[in-house]
């Protein structure tokens, strides 16, 4: 039995000897792939020491069933010098991952070929036995072969990935361009069909109606949106190559860290376009460059060649930067920690990072919904917290549900049930969504809204909260429940209508002039709202508000005034003009 096991394993022949290898390194002095003119050992640029830079391979192979087995090759024969070539590391790699396009025959006539090259150059390298020790090990112990050629596959994925970023990059912006053309193209129709001339009989530009611009700055916008976020999907498998390029060859981390680096700054670069529908910028042209320099040196890095040293990477405040600064980028960096739970869904649950994320939630409730802040405010943190979470246990799980319920302001206990809610659901966890689910009713229902503080802690969410609330009832039930607060206490009329306002973030002013940007209005009233007592206490606490739209009530400084005559606008039946 034990004979019959024995036999039944793949036979290998012994690994080749140093002298073997001497002999090796003694007729040869570049890699044998024609073409290829990487010498087997490299300098190291900083230090002038030599540096190994290639393995030595099998023509027939050395275990059964690898490349180019021979049965009928005796062990001497396997070991011989004859059926070992040199090569660089990339090469030794390829014609093993690939034999079917390097055939016995091809690799004898690289091997003939280099120790012609040999003669006639008269160059070689003569190793000794420590050197001859190091290519052994390096050439035929399995540990380090595999570590090599997984390496060598990350590498070239890092570089395939960069590439279709860029590919992609450049396809999505042709989309932003196709848009941008239609808009000066309305803005030179315009200017045909209603000439306007200066005092010196200039021509001027005339801009189309705002009617005809929105929906063009609207496409932009959108366009530059699934720009970002295509290509942020792709950020996640180049990540994953790098942490095996680093995991295989330690030094190159730094290379690493400038690809990643890279194709963030081409992710961020990806949704702008400066000033629209003005010509493009170099902002995105210059990214996909750094991207593909990037890569590149990573490559000439795992080959031993010499490749450009990466940039400094800044994981320290600048010198400028202020307290605010410094937090936003903190948040940034904790989110982006959080990212990898959001794309697969078996990574175990982490409790440190959930309470980080949790606890972060409150410097951010108070931004707006402005496309600008989406991947960093509230709703984009709790669903990361959530994300974390979907793993954990069935008890933690409910605990993570009562204790959302706590947090406060009311905004984050929302968002944060709303998405575990979201995420048990998506796990078929019915029970637990169910928990959520109710858990959510339950605080927004017995939230006080005659309080203030409810008010202003949770203005830029107003809108979310009372219209979850309305959910879990009526409009109805919401509507007299502001009335009641308001008559009770008539100074949270200015909490209300700042609560109701919307904010946008137009690229430009539609007038071909210098964008404003953010901008908060009111263009509608929800069904929740008690417009009969707004306006009555409108015209009692602010009686010099006149009904005027978005573009008229421009002419109030305050912010109150402003939303004051929007409303008495929009109470009286009137509709945006957009």
């Amino acid at each position: 039995m034990a004979e019959r096991q024995q036999r039944s394993r793949p036979l290998v022949h012994p690994k080749p000897k140093d002298s073997t290898v001497k002999q090796l390194y003694g007729t040869a002095f570049r890699c044998a792939k024609p073409g290829c003119l990487r010498p087997l050992y490299r300098m190291n640029d900083e230090t002038g020491e030599w540096l190994l830079n290639s393995s030595v391979a099998h023509i027939h192979a050395r275990s059964e069933g690898g490349p180019r087995w021979d049965p009928r090759m005796s062990a001497e024969e396997n070991q011989s010098a004859s059926n070992l070539i040199p090569l660089c590391n990339d090469h030794a790699a390829e014609i093993d991952d690939t034999p079917e396009h390097y055939p016995t025959e091809l690799l004898r006539e690289w091997k003939q070929a280099q120790l012609q090259e040999c003669l006639d150059l008269n160059r070689s390298w003569p190793v000794d036995d420590a050197q001859a020790a190091e290519i052994t090990s390096v050439s035929f112990d399995p540990n380090q072969v595999g570590i090599a050629r997984a390496g060598a596959a990350a590498v070239v994925a890092v570089v395939r990935h960069s590439g279709l970023m860029i590919e992609s990059a450049r396809t999505q912006r042709r989309k932003a361009a196709q848009v941008v053309d239609a808009w000066n193209f309305a803005r030179d129709q315009a200017t045909r069909m209603a000439p306007v001339f200066d005092a010196n009989g200039e021509r001027l530009r005339v801009e189309p109606s705002r009617m005809e611009v929105e929906p063009m700055r609207e496409a932009l916008r959108q366009s530059l949106i699934e720009a970002a976020s295509s290509l942020e999907e792709q950020i996640g498998p180049l990540v994953g190559e790098l942490h095996a390029v680093q995991a295989a060859c330690p030094r190159l981390g730094p290379w690493c860290d400038w690809v990643e680096d890279a194709a963030r700054h081409l992710t961020y670069a990806g949704g702008l376009w400066q000033s629209p529908p003005g010509p493009d910028d170099e902002v995105l042209p210059d990214a996909m460059l750094e991207l593909r320099r990037a890569a590149q040196a990573l490559a000439d890095g795992w080959r031993g060649g010499t490749a450009p040293e990466p940039p400094q990477r800044r994981v320290e405040p600048t010198p400028g930067e202020s307290t605010g600064e410094r937090e936003g980028r903190l948040h940034r960096e904790l989110l982006e920690r959080a990212k990898p739970w959001s794309r697969v869904t078996h990574r175990e649950y982490d409790a440190d990072l959930y309470a980080q994320l949790v606890q972060t939630a409150g410097r951010v409730c108070h931004l707006p919904d402005l496309p600008s802040l989406l991947t960093v405010g509230l709703d984009m943190t709790a669903r990361l917290a959530a994300g974390v979470a979907r793993n954990a246990d069935d008890a933690t799980f409910r605990d993570l549900i009562v204790r959302a319920g706590h947090h406060r302001p009311l905004a984050i206990g929302g968002f944060l049930l709303k998405y575990l809610a979201i995420t048990a659901g998506e796990a078929d966890r019915a029970e637990l969504r169910q928990s959520a689910h109710d858990r959510a009713r339950e605080i927004l229902l017995a939230e006080d809204w005659q309080d203030s503080s409810t008010w202003t802690d949770n203005q830029a969410k107003i809108m979310h909260l009372l219209g979850w609330t309305a959910g879990f009832s009526d409009f109805g039930h919401v509507r007299t429940t502001v009335e009641t607060a308001l008559s009770r206490n008539p100074d949270l009329l200015p909490a209300l209508l700042a609560g109701i306002a919307q904010w946008s973030e137009p690229l430009d002013d539609g007038r071909g002039g210098v964008a404003r940007g953010p901008r908060s209005f009111i263009h509608r009233l929800p069904e929740w709202f008690p417009t009969s007592l707004a306006v009555a206490m409108i015209n009692e606490q602010i009686p010099e508000a006149n009904p005027a739209d978005e573009d008229e009530s421009e002419r109030y400084i305050d912010d109150m005034h402003r939303y004051a005559s929007q409303v008495l606008w929009l109470a009286a039946g009137n509709r945006p003009s957009w």
